[in-house]
């Protein structure tokens, strides 16, 4: 896709073509890449709402209200002419900052210096009642419907001062307007007093960006000042993913991957006879993400070869996209259809990764540490299986690990829940697998393009499913053996 403005969405699609004749789940990744095709970005074309978490809590210490001060300020400074703007404070209410009524400023030396005295004036005190930060950022990019709208989210803590269903009717009135980056502050020893699935809720569904914890107060401005740059650089707000399938195969989820994982499924929009587009939020030239489409596709002859589907990457400017199709032939040879793309089979691993990670701290905060402990020890088998040596690294601060291999690991004693919130925030982003791009390696130190004869396996059942593919896609566990049972947890 070619939008007017220059921008240029290229999209690949990676599967196995094979399936077994009685049918089955044809996993593709789609690979979607933004080039420049010429031309400028246009600042008057773009509006950014910096949410500033002003609670009690970013007083104690003083310090975290000093960085989160001296971080806006340089947003601020790096504005170019033109971009609308303005700041908010968020305690358990939402009040502006800058400027003082409910509107948008225009970037330009005046504002700007304007601006840095209203936020040197802000001062920690209230609750946190994120829902309502974000309402008032969806009002005041909605007084310019014709900008890529944006906001930074920084915050210390978690929505105590709403109740959950007030944040999540808050977040689905903004799906679609704006998309933000969530940043969290932390101690440098680890202590997070805010929710990380919270967090990763609202970025899911406001552009599926990741949510990045900041421990180094003293890199918060570098970090607004990334976030920003590349805000500053988006060409269209309006892409999505189309998935056209022929009658012979239906959706069975649509995820992004990479750079974090985000379910997009429920949020497909019909767009014809078998196809549904997904939002996949706003581009710039040097965004690179990566989508797992599953198609439930009908049993067929063996032999017998067809289409099932196209994939395509399309966008109100630039309506007219090039088509990839997606073509599976159908084999009753059990060495065919088990094999499992590389790409595939890359971020499957990182998927269970993260699963595995959300189900050990919702059962943690529940006190079934044993459940916990165990679903930890099948996140780390599978971050080792898949060579994830940062993934691995992740999990140190909360168990230590015995036998990667096996996934046994242990909790570290005194479990304190503030201290596994890095690891649910960071746990679903992800590598990207950029093995065959040009000046590209792959995302993993030891890739096989598909297992060995001797890991294909034949059927076997895990989590009451039957499974052609060597590992499971309910859990993440994989085949070991041929009478069915996984490498890691039943």
């Amino acid at each position: 896709m070619t939008a007017p403005d220059g921008l240029r969405l290229d999209l690949t699609a990676h599967h196995s073509e094979y399936l077994p004749t009685d049918g089955g789940t044809v996993d593709i990744v789609a690979a979607v890449r933004a080039g420049p095709a010429g031309g400028d970005t246009r600042h008057d074309e773009l509006a950014e709402v910096i949410l500033l978490d002003c609670s009690g809590s970013m007083g104690a210490p003083q310090a975290k209200m000093r960085a989160a001060r001296a971080a806006t300020l340089a947003a601020v400074d790096a504005l170019p002419d033109g971009v609308a703007f303005a700041v908010v404070e968020g305690t358990s209410g939402a009040a502006m900052i800058y400027p003082g009524e409910r509107r948008l400023a225009v970037a330009d030396e005046g504002t700007r210096a304007a601006a840095r005295r209203a936020v040197r004036r802000a001062s920690p005190h209230g609750g946190t009642a994120i829902g309502k930060w974000l309402l008032l950022a969806r009002d005041l990019l909605g007084t310019r419907p014709d900008a890529i709208g944006h906001a930074i989210l920084l915050t210390d803590g978690r929505n105590e001062s709403q109740r959950p269903a007030e944040l999540k009717a808050a977040v689905d009135a903004c799906v679609g307007r704006f998309t933000v980056d969530c940043r969290a502050i932390g101690s440098a020893d680890g202590v997070h007093d805010w929710d990380g699935p919270e967090l990763l809720g609202i970025a899911d569904a406001l552009g599926a960006n990741p949510v990045v914890p900041v421990e180094d107060l003293d890199g918060l401005a570098a970090e607004f000042a990334a976030v920003l740059d590349r805000a500053l650089n988006r060409r269209t707000a309006d892409a999505r993913l189309r998935v056209r399938t022929s009658a012979l195969a239906r959706i069975r989820f649509v995820k992004q991957v990479y750079p974090t994982i985000a379910d997009l499924t429920g949020r497909g929009v019909a767009a014809g006879d078998l196809t549904t587009d997904f939002p996949v939020g706003a581009w710039s030239p040097a965004d690179r993400r990566d989508y797992h489409v599953a198609l439930e596709v009908d049993p067929m002859t063996p032999q017998a070869r067809r289409r099932i589907g196209w994939l395509a990457v399309r966008g109100d400017a630039a309506p007219d996209a090039v088509e990839v199709p997606v073509d599976v032939e159908w084999t009753d040879e059990i060495e065919l259809f088990s094999r499992v793309h590389e790409t595939v089979a890359h971020y499957t691993h990182q998927q269970g990764y993260a699963e595995q990670v959300r189900l050990a701290l919702a059962a943690a905060g529940v006190g079934r540490l044993t459940d916990a402990e165990q679903h930890l020890g099948r996140a780390v088998a599978l971050a080792h299986a898949g060579g994830h040596e940062d993934k691995l690294r992740q999990l140190d601060r909360i168990v230590d690990v015995r036998d990667a291999a096996v996934g046994d690991v242990r909790l570290k004693p005194h479990v304190d829940l503030r201290r596994w919130q890095y690891s649910a925030a960071v746990a679903p982003q992800t590598s990207s697998w950029v093995s065959g791009e040009p000046g590209g390696g792959p995302g993993r130190s030891d890739p096989q393009p598909y297992p060995a004869p001797e890991q294909r396996v034949p059927p076997w059942e895990h989590c009451g499913e039957l499974h052609t593919r060597p590992y499971c896609g309910g859990c993440g566990a994989h085949h070991e053996s041929p009478g069915g049972s996984a490498r890691v947890g039943a």
